[in-house]
């Protein structure tokens, strides 16, 4: 499984490489879009395990539901998302990418950083 470290480095550097939103042709964000974007969760789910039904849901959900098609999907990924303290750092890492502007991303990151002493 991957460390909380790991899953910040990765959610991290993905972000801020793709430099946009994973969203549809609506605006709501999508853990896949159409055009190839990954959002922060979507960009942890191994592509083999990638399926549509698991959009629609976001992690936050998952702060008092015990399991679910899209925890099921990281777990496969190396992603622990049944422990608390996994799932409250997506949730964190979710809230970058679809709360604040791309321009913000970086210095929120490090803030995220920072809370669990990763940097």
């Amino acid at each position: 499984m991957l460390t909380a470290r790991d899953i910040y480095e990765r959610v991290s550097n993905h972000l801020l490489t793709q430099r946009a939103v994973s969203e549809d042709e609506n605006g709501s964000c999508r853990l896949r879009s159409g055009n190839g974007r990954k959002c922060a969760i979507g960009s942890l789910i191994a592509d083999e395990l990638y399926r549509p039904e698991i959009e629609g849901i976001g992690i936050s959900y998952y702060r008092h539901a015990k399991d679910g098609s899209l925890l099921r999907a990281l777990y496969a990924s190396e992603v622990n998302a049944y422990d608390p303290d996994i799932v409250e750092l997506l949730i964190e890492l979710e809230e970058v990418h679809d709360d604040f502007s791309v321009e913000e991303w970086p210095q929120l990151l490090v803030r995220v950083g920072e809370r669990h002493a990763f940097v």
